[in-house]
């Protein structure tokens, strides 16, 4: 996420009034009036005003989709992300996908705990932690392309078993 307008010290006029910005965290802008006391004002950072070429642009926030694009094909993403001069072998695809599965029902475990703590009957992002990714850390074992290679023909098969127990668990 990038902060293309937006850096601590600057002015922003909000209505009639005229706030500065103090810190810039997880895309949440915190401004305050210049010697005013009480809690700092906050906004998205798409939301706030700055200038352009000595010009005030205020943006206009777009409506809610009433439907999000939740679906992600794991193949066409790596083949499209990685680049053109490397391949994606299906062992790979499949090996991710397991390992994407799992951490999934993890997050959602986390996520329905982190709901029923606060007395929450629905999942609201507010339930989800950020997941950190240390990008420093190169990785390669071998033995992974054996287990993807037996795991992959398991694939299908399991995907059919999950369904099955969905469909059970319905008729219950």
């Amino acid at each position: 996420m990038e902060m293309k307008h937006q850096k601590i010290g600057d002015i922003v006029p909000l209505g009639a009034d005229i706030y500065m910005i103090e810190k810039i965290e997880n895309g949440i802008v915190w401004m305050r009036q210049p010697n005013a006391r009480g809690k700092s004002k906050k906004m998205y950072w798409r939301e706030v005003p700055y200038f352009e070429d000595g010009k005030l642009v205020v943006p206009t926030m777009e409506e809610r989709p009433k439907t999000l694009n939740t679906k992600i094909h794991l193949g066409s993403f790596f083949k499209k992300e990685s680049g053109e001069n490397i391949q994606v072998s299906r062992e790979f695809i499949a090996y991710a996908y397991e390992w994407i599965d799992d951490l999934l029902y993890r997050i959602l475990d986390d996520c329905i705990k982190n709901a029923q703590a606060k007395g929450h009957s629905r999942l609201m992002p507010a339930h989800f932690r950020r997941i950190h990714y240390d990008h420093n850390y190169r990785y390669y074992e071998p033995d992974n392309d054996d287990y993807a290679i037996k795991e992959s023909i398991w694939m299908d098969h399991d995907e059919k078993l999950r369904e099955q127990r969905g469909k059970e668990d319905g008729d219950e």
